[in-house]
């Protein structure tokens, strides 16, 4: 069973975003869509051992300049409990595993792309200032005109372990197809046996 998960990022209400994900703003719970059916920002989402979760994110005014996609997972905690580095590289221990970041083609030409690179758990950035050094995983984005792409994140839920995981979702954010911003959030999966 796959999950899909559609963040409605609206620009007009974002600050000024960080030029590096080293210094991507915190930004409260957008709206999105669960499977299709609109959710509300604070619904914790259930989700069955080893089943796939796909994220998208999307301008929520359908603004044609204006251009998201995710491009970080951050593991935050797990049933109240820090994780770490070590506990997400152990696929007995983590509540996900590796993400991964692709593009499907889409209908319109778009201004972000992912670039070529070999994601890897690692500590977020110390300037982080409400998650500094919990795990992420991240790749990098870049803007410009390309071909039409829509971009995700996806990762698999653990068939070992259940209870609450609380991560952290960042995205790239380009208004001119020039220059990205970054930002990020922190959702909750509700992982069921």
């Amino acid at each position: 069973m796959t999950t899909n998960i559609t963040f409605l990022i609206d620009s007009n209400t974002l600050p000024k975003g960080g030029a590096s994900v080293n210094n991507a703003v915190a930004v409260a719970h957008p709206p999105f869509l669960l499977n299709g059916k609109l959710s509300d920002p604070e619904t914790k989402v259930p989700i069955a051992r080893g089943e796939r979760v796909v994220i998208y994110t999307q301008e929520k005014n359908h603004l044609p300049t204006v251009k998201v996609a995710p491009n970080g997972v951050i593991a935050h905690s797990f049933q109240g409990d820090p994780l770490t580095v070590a506990i997400m590289k152990d696929s007995s221990k983590r509540p996900i595993d590796i993400p991964n970041f692709d593009m499907d083609p889409g209908p319109t030409p778009d201004f972000i792309a992912y670039l070529d690179n070999n994601t890897q758990w690692g500590p977020t950035p110390s300037s982080w200032t409400n998650w500094a050094n919990n795990p992420l995983i991240e790749q990098d984005l870049q803007a410009s005109m390309t071909r039409s792409y829509i971009p995700y994140a996806t990762f698999n839920a653990s068939t070992l372990v259940n209870g609450e995981f609380q991560y952290g979702l960042v995205f790239g954010l380009t208004r001119d197809g020039k220059t990205v911003e970054y930002f990020y959030f922190d959702p909750y999966l509700v992982i069921s046996a």
